[in-house]
């Protein structure tokens, strides 16, 4: 048996799938609040740009699923590593902010938590295959969709059009 194959044994992937889910969702919250505000800022851009007028001041400067760093909405406190652990760090930290003690959205651990449940089901109905790859990038995408359309009422391209081309391609070939 190889170095990882441990991972692929059925009593062992779905829990590693669920632990892999789990950090996934934490990126979904990510996505969940960076897309739609990237999106506006793209369309504030256009628009001025037609207009023939200058960007607004809060569309300068690095934004994406990347940059800037995670920080509290209320304080402006970087979110720190240990503080980034899925699920279990709002667990710890009792829903609040470490640095000004405002309350963090149930919405954080509650996508986490779909997130690894989904990801776990599939890797335990699937098993290691492209069918529990596919199943997972169904779930992430549908958990990234649904609060984003809970929110803001938008379906991103950004999301919705890969998603489209990956099934597809996944079905090609029956899977």
């Amino acid at each position: 048996m190889s170095e990882l194959g441990w991972l692929t044994q059925p009593a062992v992937f779905p829990w590693a799938a669920l632990a892999l889910g789990l950090c996934v969702g934490s990126f979904l919250n990510v996505v969940i609040h960076r897309l739609p505000r990237m999106i506006e800022r793209d369309w504030r851009k256009q628009c001025a740009e037609i207009a023939g007028t200058p960007p607004q001041a809060q569309d300068q400067g690095r934004y994406n699923l990347l940059v800037p760093r995670s920080a509290c909405p209320s304080c402006g406190r970087g979110i720190r590593a240990i503080e980034n652990v899925p699920v279990l760090s709002w667990l710890a930290l009792r829903g609040k902010c470490a640095g000004c003690g405002a309350g963090i959205c149930l919405r954080y651990p509650a996508v986490e938590l779909l997130a690894g449940l989904g990801t776990g089901w599939a890797a335990w109905h699937f098993g290691c295959s492209l069918a529990g790859a596919g199943a997972a990038l169904f779930i992430w995408c549908a958990i990234a969709l649904a609060f984003i359309d809970q929110a803001t009422g938008y379906l991103p391209d950004d999301i919705t059009l890969p998603l489209m081309w990956a099934g597809l391609l996944l079905n090609l070939g029956g899977t």
